[in-house]
């Protein structure tokens, strides 16, 4: 289960499940949610993640890896992040 919000505390009890992103509220440019599309969403809009076709068994594994991505691109002040499981 992955679970994306904008307040850390809506998923403390389960910190390795969760995306924390931007939030949305008054921003009508947000593309905070759409910037994860290539992590949630693959061909054919049919739900594929990138961690499965990485061949990663649990998806906490992952997620810490586009968590440390998202907060060292948020520190440079990039405004659109990039997120990827391959090695860099």
């Amino acid at each position: 289960m992955i679970i994306v919000d904008n307040i850390a505390e809506n998923f403390q009890l389960q910190p390795k499940n969760g995306i924390l992103i931007k939030s949305w509220l008054g921003d009508p440019q947000d593309t905070a949610l759409y910037e994860l599309a290539p992590v949630l969403i693959g061909k054919r809009d049919v739900i594929k993640v990138e961690i499965v076709k990485k061949g990663i068994d649990d998806v906490r594994d992952a997620l810490k890896i586009y968590s440390i991505q998202m907060a060292r691109q948020n520190e440079e002040g990039v405004e659109k992040f990039h997120l990827t499981l391959d090695n860099e």
